[in-house]
């Protein structure tokens, strides 16, 4: 009884050591994809000029938590595929078998290290993301304070909002030949010119510009009238600029890195505005029905007012179709179930790969690991849909985020049952 036991356990260290010996080299590759679409993109958009390379560097590497949500539960599934692959083809699998060996010893290593590399994705998503999106946040705010001034390439043209600037040669925040199309105003445009300006910070916090022009001249027009138009000329103008709608999407949270109390305390504070939304959603339905009662007593004296039946039933129909909910409650929501529904993918994908063990192919590893990418490929398409839709729909968002999981893994017990009884 010992041997036997002693057996198993040198056989499942060696399943599990493969096991995570794979999936190192599936999460290096997977890392460098989500690193070259997403981090390099991000490092793009934080390129303020004069940022060191260094404070580049930091600003990505905090970045990292954000994209390994779906690293590990891919590298998981891409892990298993290549173990179970590779098996199959050098008949490691047939050999066990033919000591007696069930598949549930098989696959019990490779099922319990990919609960712990679950484990591991929710840490990652209730504490290493809120704490590396915080310490982003304070970073940026500091090289902002480095870098008082907006980027502005020399002989370029930049928009902030409804203001277009054109600029010629720029040194630090001294800018040559400047000129400003200003459309801010609703009812009136303006067109400024000057030979220089200088660009600096008015309030950090809010992220407030002030634009020192020197000897502008200043052409502003009325939209109401293409005939009436006026010059003005000075020796000095400020002008301001509010970046405040930029600005915030780098140093504001937002659900998706919050940690998982911090989703269910928002969560709790956005209920109460749902309920309000959906009373006032029935108050109005309510209201409907009652003016269509009251349309259908009146035709039966005046056919003319059909019309205010079918108003009333119009308006009936689209509460009762697009049914009253709190968009950012769903939103909470979602981010929460989304964060568990990627952790426990780390376990429920590798059952996809566990029915490779019934064919002998050749290349197990590499065909392994290119049916991993192919099944990743269709979980991320199908997870990104699903968050889509619980976002947009009053129905409990667990509802479509947990179909990803819940159905990858009835695939892989079907496809188990369904070949061992072959």
């Amino acid at each position: 009884m010992k041997k036997n036991r002693s057996r198993f356990i040198i056989l499942s260290r060696y399943i599990g050591s493969e096991y995570v010996l794979s999936f190192f080299v599936a999460f290096i590759f997977f890392f460098f994809i989500f690193f070259i679409n997403q981090i390099l993109v991000l490092a793009q958009k934080i390129m303020l000029k004069n940022v060191t390379v260094s404070d580049v560097i930091s600003l990505v590497i905090l970045s990292i938590p954000q994209f390994l949500m779906y690293t590990m539960p891919f590298s998981s599934l891409a892990s298993a595929s290549m173990v179970i692959g590779s098996f199959s083809s050098d008949n490691e699998i047939l050999a066990m078998r033919s000591c007696g060996i069930h598949q549930k010893k098989i696959f019990a290593p490779i099922i319990v290290i990919s609960i712990i590399f679950s484990a591991i994705t929710l840490f990652i998503a209730d504490k290493m993301i809120p704490f590396t999106a915080q310490k982003y946040r304070e970073m940026y705010a500091s090289i902002l304070t480095k870098v008082p001034t907006v980027e502005l390439e020399s002989f370029g043209t930049t928009q902030f909002g409804k203001r277009i600037i054109t600029n010629g040669p720029v040194n630090g925040s001294t800018i040559q030949n400047i000129l400003i199309l200003d459309d801010s105003d609703s009812s009136d445009s303006r067109i400024i010119s000057a030979e220089s300006a200088t660009i600096s910070v008015v309030d950090l916090d809010k992220f407030l510009y002030r634009i020192d022009l020197v000897r502008p001249e200043v052409l502003m027009t009325d939209d109401s009238s293409l005939d009436t138009y006026s010059i003005a000329k000075a020796e000095s103008m400020r002008l301001y600029i509010d970046l405040s709608s930029k600005g915030s999407g780098y140093t504001s949270i937002n659900p998706s890195q919050m940690s998982l109390g911090e989703l269910r305390a928002a969560i709790s504070e956005k209920e109460k505005e749902n309920t309000d939304i959906i009373a006032q959603g029935i108050s109005d339905m309510k209201s409907s029905i009652s003016d269509l009662s009251e349309s259908l007593s009146e035709i039966e004296d005046n056919p003319l007012q059909n019309t205010k039946t079918w108003d009333a039933l119009t308006r009936y129909e689209n509460i009762e179709k697009n049914k009253p909910f709190s968009f950012y409650y769903q939103y909470f929501r979602s981010e929460l179930q989304k964060k568990w529904a990627l952790a426990i993918a780390c376990t429920v994908l590798v059952f996809v790969a566990f029915p490779i063990s019934f064919f002998r192919i050749k290349y197990g590893r590499l065909i392994g690991f290119g049916l991993s990418m192919l099944i990743a490929c269709l979980y991320w398409f199908f997870i990104y849909f699903m968050h889509t839709r619980a976002v947009m729909s009053p129905v409990n968002p667990a509802v479509f985020l947990w179909i990803p999981d819940i159905t990858s893994f009835l695939i892989g017990i079907f496809l188990l049952v369904r070949l061992s009884k072959q």
